[in-house]
């Protein structure tokens, strides 16, 4: 999956930022080709993570490792 090529984060994520499919904090924002952003804990990135890479999503913040 592509990472964007900021070094830096647009913003930090933070404790109000859930993931949109289970409302856990999240710990990865992605940006789908098509447009649009979505949050992920680290447990639904990695169940989806195949998915997004074949939808062209780029990975504006990564916190797993935080």
């Amino acid at each position: 999956m592509k990472a964007s090529l900021d070094k830096k984060p647009a913003r930090p994520l933070t404790a109000a930022d859930l993931c949109d499919r289970c409302s856990a904090r999240a710990a990865v924002e992605t940006v789908m080709m098509q447009g649009g952003s979505l949050l992920w804990c680290a447990h639904h990135f990695a169940f989806f993570e195949d998915a997004l890479n074949n939808f062209g999503a780029t990975i504006l913040v990564d916190e797993r490792r935080r």
